[in-house]
């Protein structure tokens, strides 16, 4: 976590930051949340068995992203992409057309969708009256 922070903070602007992570014990460590803080990142953390509600790639993003991959896949086996070893098994996909297929299946995310999946879990930055106000504290530290 500490090499990933130093590579977030040499790769993003110097605006306030939040990132909202899972309550994996790894992003907890004291000295992960004291980088954080030294580099004006807010952390928040989802808790425990609430990720399926809170966290937006799992409320509105990976199904939508899933079913598009899937569908790249089964394009590709149709077309006969797969073929066949000597031995009668399908070949595996190459690289660079699973690459292809996942750059494909993100395009097809839209912007609205990504916006709509942080709304709808809460998170967002927005202080009109349209959307609940969200209250954000520092992580209890008895966790």
């Amino acid at each position: 976590m500490i090499n990933y922070i130093d590579y977030f903070n040499n790769n993003r602007s110097r605006d306030p930051t939040m990132l909202v992570y899972d309550s994996f014990r790894g992003h907890l460590e004291e000295s992960v949340k004291t980088k954080f803080r030294d580099n004006n990142v807010d952390l928040a953390v989802i808790p425990g068995r609430l990720t399926s509600i809170c966290q937006p790639l799992d409320v509105a993003i990976n199904k939508p992203f899933k079913d598009r991959l899937r569908k790249e896949w089964h394009l590709w086996m149709a077309n006969g992409g797969a073929g066949e070893t000597t031995a009668g098994n399908f070949r595996r996909a190459k690289y660079s057309d699973v690459c292809n297929w996942v750059k494909r299946a993100w395009e097809n995310i839209s912007n609205e969708t990504i916006i709509n999946s942080f709304v709808s879990c809460g998170i967002t930055d927005s202080l009109d009256s349209d959307h609940e106000e969200l209250e954000i504290s520092d992580i209890d530290d008895t966790l």
